[in-house]
């Protein structure tokens, strides 16, 4: 047929454009092979604008990429809704975002069936990148990227499920996304995970979680400090000693002590607490003053006030009133209420 001749002719002329290196002559050439039926003349457009907007062995001219993928979308080229939604998202040539444009041809993309482009319009409803934030949305389309594969939305919608704000809250499924995310190899994925155990292992204590399990937050804890949060189980500690179970006075105790090991001057002085109260341990104050003179010594402000009134009352340690008023002074400066307190109405001392 003639209009097959002419197609192929007009799409062969393209081919020699760009042979030439005339890029602005193959666009002429295929497009006009694309409004004649061949649908690989407006993917070359496609790709013509990628090269352009990378400056892939041409100038960079962003101009150029926006039309040649604005003619791409007109023949549903999936592709390039994608590029030309991110290329308004950022700004063409450094000019100022267009988010509306970018939504709509995000929307286009992601009605195809793009990934990535129902991620990026998770990220708009959710930054506010329209002007105003909905968490609704945002989490409905996070949630439809992940489940067509972006690791980015996985992590997102895993986070989205832990907070409980825009979807019922639910830990299970928070670390299911979560270790999916991590799992597809998404650069976030280790850090995401991290974060959400640290909290989680306490949610499984205070009942946030909707149930209690203390093996759970154990384990969610050892693993989150095998990630690098040294101080998993110093907060794992405090959920376990506000708890209301009497066996947790115990467990408590056990995790600063798991903590401790990890130098952390917060963990000595909570052990200190325990061993001067009886919190799931003996009650023993000269280890209390040890601890609370070790965790003082590297600036905790606990340590430092609770060592200090142990040297005003002479308690496990012998009374020094001049080192008590010096750690209670440094203690207040660093806003402990205790020390502050203890200063106005024992010492007649005030910070100015």
């Amino acid at each position: 047929m003639a209009s097959d001749r002419m197609m192929e002719y007009y799409y062969s002329m393209g081919q020699d454009c760009l042979h030439m290196g005339d890029m602005d002559g193959a666009v002429t050439y295929f497009r006009k092979a694309a409004n004649m039926g061949a649908r690989e003349a407006a993917y070359e457009i496609y790709v013509l604008g990628r090269q352009w907007e990378k400056g892939d062995g041409v100038d960079k001219d962003e101009g150029k990429a926006e039309n040649c993928f604005k003619i791409s979308v007109d023949y549903d080229i999936l592709d390039a809704s994608l590029e030309l939604g991110k290329l308004y998202l950022r700004g063409i040539n450094g000019n100022k975002p267009n988010p509306r444009k970018a939504r709509r041809m995000l929307e286009h993309a992601s009605d195809q069936g793009s990934a990535e482009a129902a991620s990026l319009l998770g990220k708009i409803y959710d930054e506010g990148i329209m002007g105003k934030v909905n968490h609704n949305k945002a989490f409905q389309y996070y949630l439809l990227a992940a489940e067509r594969g972006d690791s980015g939305a996985m992590l997102m919608t895993g986070m989205f499920y832990a907070q409980g704000t825009s979807t019922q809250k639910d830990l299970s499924a928070a670390e299911m996304w979560i270790r999916k995310g991590r799992d597809a190899g998404d650069p976030d994925g280790d850090m995401t995970l991290r974060g959400f155990l640290s909290v989680a292992c306490g949610e499984y204590i205070t009942g946030a979680a909707g149930s209690v399990d203390a093996g759970k937050a154990w384990s969610m804890a050892e693993e989150a400090e095998t990630l690098g949060d040294k101080e998993a189980f110093f907060r794992l500690g405090l959920a376990f000693r506000h708890s209301s179970r009497k066996d947790h006075a115990v467990k408590a105790f056990e995790c600063y002590k798991r903590a401790a090991r990890n130098s952390i001057p917060a963990a000595w002085s909570a052990l200190g607490l325990c061993y001067e109260a009886g919190i799931g341990v003996e009650e023993d104050i000269r280890e209390a003053v040890k601890l609370y003179k070790k965790a003082a010594e590297k600036g905790d402000p606990f340590g430092m006030a609770h060592y200090g009134y142990a040297l005003s009352n002479g308690e496990g340690v012998e009374k020094d009133e001049k080192a008590a008023m010096n750690w209670l002074i440094k203690a207040a400066m660093k806003g402990d209420g205790g020390a502050i307190h203890i200063l106005k109405e024992d010492y007649n001392y005030e910070l100015r």
